[in-house]
């Protein structure tokens, strides 16, 4: 149930690290963004909904480098649309249940869901001020090395 999901949330974690280098809560901050990169390296990975490099049948070393340098442009692109997208609510009308509080589907779906039904959108956003944002955003939340 929703109560369960929610209760399971604010459960305590107990992390273990072998640095001293960063307080308890630095370190609670950076775990805590493990799952938008797993969301994001499930989405690249798929068949159905990402790159799929395998279907391109590549067996070179150049091609498959200039096949990942195009998949990680084209991530960089849609995580800025992606990021754009939820801070401008637009998040709300993709997500398939009743959560409102926040986002629920990972960056990348969301741009292809907004890219698939606003394709203009691309046209509006200037995606140098997505970076800026996201930046200042960032570093307010994660350490940057």
């Amino acid at each position: 149930t929703e109560k369960e999901k929610q209760a399971s949330a604010k459960e305590p974690w107990l992390i273990f690290t072998s640095t001293e280098e960063f307080k308890p809560r630095e370190i609670m901050k950076l775990y805590s963004r493990r799952m938008q990169i797993e969301q994001n390296s499930r989405d690249e990975k798929s068949e159905r909904f990402g790159f799929g490099l395998r279907a391109s049948y590549s067996r070179s070393a150049g091609r498959l480098s200039v096949l990942s340098l195009l998949a990680t442009l084209s991530t960089i692109v849609l995580w800025l649309i992606g990021y754009h997208a939820e801070n401008t609510g637009l998040h709300l009308r993709y997500q398939a249940n009743s959560i409102k509080s926040r986002r629920v589907i990972s960056y990348l779906t969301l741009a292809e869901n907004v890219l698939r039904h606003s394709p203009l959108i691309l046209k509006r956003t200037a995606l140098d001020v997505v970076l800026h944002h996201l930046a200042r955003t960032y570093r307010s939340m994660v350490l940057v090395y």
